[in-house]
C-alpha cells in the first residue's frame, strides 16, 4: 500500500468499491494455501519508493482512471519475485496478461484518494486480501516492508 506523508490507514474490512488507495503487486489469483501459508511464500525487503506517472484508463472499456506508477527496479523485482512464488506453490494468477512482461504498475483511483502525476510515494507494505461473500475485502495478512 502506498504511503503519501505518513501512513495510510487502511481498514481491515471494507466494501468493493471502498478500496483504500494501493499499488496491485500480483493481479487476482487462486490458491489452495491459506493467508498465511500465502504471506510466508512473499519476498521481505525495504520500502520502495514510487513515483507517479502520467494519466491513463484500464479496463476493457477504458473507464478505470488510474495513475500510472514509473517502473523501477525494486518494485520490478517484488513483482517477479511474488508471482514466481505464488506460480511455484501451485497459485493460478486469473489474468496471465498483467503479469511479468505485461505487468504495468498503477494505482486506480478510489474514491477517497488518488495519485497525481510526480507524486512521490512509498510501498511500506504488502496486503494479502481476501474476498469474503457478498462484496466485502478483507485484509487477512500484512507484511510490512522495512
Amino acid at each position: 500500500m502506498p504511503e503519501r506523508g505518513g501512513d495510510v490507514v487502511v481498514p481491515a474490512e471494507f466494501g468493493a468499491g471502498e478500496w483504500p488507495l494501493h499499488i496491485t503487486i500480483v493481479p487476482p489469483f487462486q490458491s489452495e494455501l491459506d493467508a498465511d501459508a500465502v504471506a510466508a511464500l512473499l519476498p521481505r525487503g525495504p520500502r520502495i519508493p514510487v513515483v507517479a506517472g502520467c494519466r491513463a484508463s484500464f479496463g476493457h472499456r477504458r473507464a478505470v482512471p488510474v495513475t500510472l506508477i514509473r517502473p523501477n527496479p525494486a518494485l520490478l523485482a517484488l513483482h517477479a519475485a511474488c508471482v514466481d512464488a505464488l506460480e511455484a506453490a501451485g497459485a493460478v494468477v486469473a489474468d496471465q496478461r498483467h503479469i511479468r512482461a505485461g505487468y504495468r504498475p498503477h494505482a486506480s483511483d478510489q474514491r477517497f484518494g488518488a495519485l497525481a502525476p510526480g507524486d512521490h510515494a512509498s510501498l511500506a507494505e504488502l496486503a494479502i486480501v481476501e474476498r469474503t461473500p457478498g462484496s466485502r475485502r478483507r485484509v487477512a495478512v500484512r507484511i510490512p516492508l522495512a
